[in-house]
């Protein structure tokens, strides 16, 4: 990641320098009703056609995500009643592990204190988020973290995560996680 961010730093600087060999132009030169004009792109054939979408926004509410990032703040405080009361009637839960449960809002916090309570702490580190909202309607909010998970006989256990949040009405109905152990 610092080798991205390093290359994009010192790419933006060499293009930078570059532009200054351009002659300038005087603002007070340029009318100001006078229209911009956006370069048309050229269409591009992708390779393949989504079977879900390919078009989003960023049109979902501040709410919805704040609803997500405190569902990991609850689950790293233990307190699996108040997460339960972010999650809807019924939701989809897809495990790192491959698995896929759904489970009513009593299920899953029965499932959710199970596992919680072999946990003496968690600690979540989130590193970032994003919001898309899909022409289908879903409101989606992604994130990105790392967890450490110390558990009652002694085991620790640390991760990174992508997660996938679907927000319907305030309430997320499907989480989906992706997990890559740390060393």
């Amino acid at each position: 990641m610092k080798k991205i961010i390093a290359i994009f730093v010192l790419s933006t600087a060499l293009f930078s320098c570059a532009g200054d060999k351009e002659k300038k132009v005087d603002d007070a030169a340029v009318p100001t009703d006078a229209p911009t004009v956006k370069a048309v792109e050229p269409a591009v054939e992708m390779p393949y056609t989504a079977t879900y979408s390919s078009n989003f926004t960023q049109d979902v509410p501040e709410a919805e995500v704040k609803t997500v990032l405190d569902s990991y703040k609850y689950w790293a405080s233990g307190d699996v009643d108040a997460l339960g009361n972010l999650m809807g009637d019924t939701a989809t839960i897809e495990g790192a592990d491959g698995s896929t449960m759904h489970l009513s809002n009593a299920d899953l916090k029965k499932f959710w204190k199970l596992h919680r309570d072999s946990l003496s702490s968690v600690k979540v580190n989130m590193e970032a988020w994003t919001k898309i909202r899909s022409d289908k309607g879903d409101n989606i909010v992604l994130t990105w973290y790392k967890e450490y998970d110390a558990y009652k006989t002694g085991k620790v256990d640390s991760a990174t995560y992508h997660d996938i949040n679907v927000v319907k009405n305030g309430k997320i109905v499907v989480y989906s996680t992706y997990k890559k152990p740390l060393k």
